[in-house]
């Protein structure tokens, strides 16, 4: 399936930190109960595959769809993880494949035989409330998407025809955001 990650961890953390009650007055308004929350999420990459690009004689089975699959040359690169784009063209190259022969109906490669990178995201907050008169309170809250900033690339291009074969030219998050 295109939406295979065979591994997942999702984890909500929060953290309230102590009072501070033998601390000073100043100490205890300024540092203490403070709540640290997080949220944790690492996953495996999802497959991908290739396709030939062309349906025209010697590239494609020319029967209208331009999806066929090439032929793999060289075993040795199934089921690689193609996952940042200063190895990707390395790892993805367009002479370890070959293009459908006049007649043949398919390519050898199988379906979502490559794997993206995975992703490893932390988005965290940080907030305190302070009470103010009666039943009111000042809430304040800070709060950080992509914590680490951390970019979760998307897949190279696939297409054997393309000029883009094998290159990441694209992220699938935006960067750290406060």
């Amino acid at each position: 399936s295109r939406f295979d990650q065979p591994h997942a961890f999702l984890s909500r953390m929060t953290y309230e930190m102590p009072s501070l009650s033998r601390r000073g007055r100043w100490a205890k308004t300024i540092f203490g109960q403070w709540q640290l929350s997080a949220v944790v999420l690492v996953k495996s990459g999802t497959p991908f595959s290739l396709r030939s690009g062309s349906d025209s004689p010697g590239f494609g089975n020319v029967d209208g769809a331009s999806s066929d699959r090439p032929n793999v040359i060289d075993p040795s690169v199934l089921g690689r993880t193609i996952g940042h784009p200063d190895t990707s063209q390395d790892l993805l190259t367009a002479s370890d494949f070959g293009f459908l022969q006049p007649g043949q109906e398919r390519g050898n490669i199988g379906k979502h035989t490559f794997r993206k990178d995975g992703i490893a995201n932390v988005n965290a907050a940080l907030s305190r409330d302070w009470p103010l008169r009666g039943e009111m309170a000042l809430h304040l809250r800070a709060e950080s998407l992509n914590f680490f900033n951390t970019p979760q690339f998307a897949e190279p291009g696939r297409a054997l025809t393309a000029s883009d074969f094998g290159i990441i030219s694209n992220t699938l998050n935006d960067g750290r955001t406060f």
